[in-house]
This record gives C-alpha cells, structure tokens and sequence, in this order.
C-alpha cells in the first residue's frame, strides 16, 4: 500500500500491525545515451512494488533527489545535485515524521552510488541522530542509557535501517554498475519502454563498455530477471525476519 494514498485509518491500522515502511531513495543522474535518467529509483519503486505483491508492507514517496556531486554531468546532462547541506536537514526532517507516525520498522533501499557515499550516508546520520533525540525529546532524562530499566523501553536503535538496495544475500547473481550491463538489464526487465539501446554507439560513455561481453549493449531481460527476482526474494526474507 502507497502512503500517499492511504486514509487515516488505514495508516493506523498499519502501524499497529507493525507493517514495515519502504523508503525508495535514489537519483536523478543522467545514465548513458540510452536510459531513463531516473533509473536509480525507479528500480528501486519496482522492486517495493513486487515486494508489496507479497507482503503487507507500506511504501512511502521515494526519494527522488538524491545527492550526485555532479560526478556524471550537470543539469544539461540531466543530473540534479541538492548539495550535502540541503539534503541532510530534509531526510532527517521526513524520517523524524516517519517515526512520529508510529512506524517501528522503517527500511531504506539505496541505489546509487554505494552505502559510503553521501545519499546513503544522509540517512545513515540522521537515523542515528534522531535515535537519541527523540529519546530526550519524550522526556527521558539525560543519563538515561545508564538506568537499566529505561535503556530497555526508550531505545530507538533499529528502527530505521539503511540498506542497499541489493542485499548480500542477492549478489550472485544480482550486480550493481552505472548505466552498464547490470543497470540496464534490471530495467529492462522491469520497465523496458525506459531503455532504448539503438541509441548506444561508439561515442557511448566508457561506464557502457566495462567489460566486451557483458555491457550495455548485451544487457538483457532475462538477466534483469533473475536479478529482480533475486532481490526481492532477499528482501521478503529480511522483512520477513
């Protein structure tokens, strides 16, 4: 279920089940001559969507806006940068909401750049922040992790999880790259009116010819399949847990 869409009651029935909120988070980054440059979080979407096809899960707006240092190009390009500075405030603004929800279990699936880079770290900060500050906020005293009995009951550790999008447990044979024969395999797979590879020619950037065999050329469905459907069987295991 979308979070945008859902009526009061229907989100407060969630959170007393205890059904986890997907945060998509990705990109706008300019991804070859031949993809969506969007691809970042619409691959993301994809894989909640065919998560939400198999568990009660709520699936929130996704984070569209990502951090790029415009390590790919600039806005002409079709790359948006916030700026670090912008976009920390912001995650942490919405992730406190989140929490202020009812939410107990709120994941986030990274797809861009790897979990050390500044979109997965944005989260990873302020999830750690607001581990200890809503603590203080609801009026546990300072000091309060060394009382025994309140460092059980006012923990906010874990409640919201930073992950990427492909788990360990999916990789073989699920693979990351940009714009190559992994990228564009997993929307061809899942969204193929996206990918257009007669674009790509000899002036195609060096990330689409990585390797002779396996690259943006020869990327494919079926292989874009077995990727989707090992990601999703990791993470429907893990919400599972």
């Amino acid at each position: 279920m979308y979070l945008k869409r859902m009526r009061p009651h229907q989100l407060h029935e969630a959170v007393e089940r205890g059904d986890p909120l997907l945060v998509p988070a990705g990109c706008i980054e300019t991804h070859g001559p031949h993809m969506a440059i969007g691809h970042d979080t619409i691959i993301v979407e994809e894989i909640c969507d065919r998560v939400a096809e198999r568990l009660k899960v709520v699936i929130a707006p996704p984070f569209d806006y990502g951090p790029t240092g415009y390590a790919l190009g600039g806005p002409a390009d079709g790359t948006i940068d916030p700026g670090n500075d912008a976009f920390g405030p912001y995650v942490k603004s919405i992730l406190r909401n989140f929490l202020e929800m009812g939410f107990k279990r709120i994941f986030v699936p990274i797809m861009h750049q790897g979990m050390e880079a500044p979109l997965a770290m944005a989260f990873k900060k302020s999830a750690a922040e607001l581990s200890f500050e809503l603590v203080l906020e609801n009026g546990h005293p300072r000091g309060w992790w060394a009382d025994d009995k309140l460092s059980k009951t006012a923990q906010n550790f874990g409640r919201i999880q930073v992950l990427p999008m492909i788990l360990p447990e999916a990789s073989p044979p699920a693979g990351g790259d940009h714009a190559g024969y992994n990228e564009t395999s997993f929307l061809l797979a899942t969204r193929p009116e996206l990918v257009d590879q007669s674009r790509l020619d000899g002036n195609a950037p060096w990330y689409c010819r990585q390797d002779e065999e396996k690259n943006s050329w020869s990327a494919n469905a079926d292989h874009g399949n077995l990727m989707v459907e090992a990601v999703v069987n990791a993470w429907v295991k893990r919400l599972s847990g």
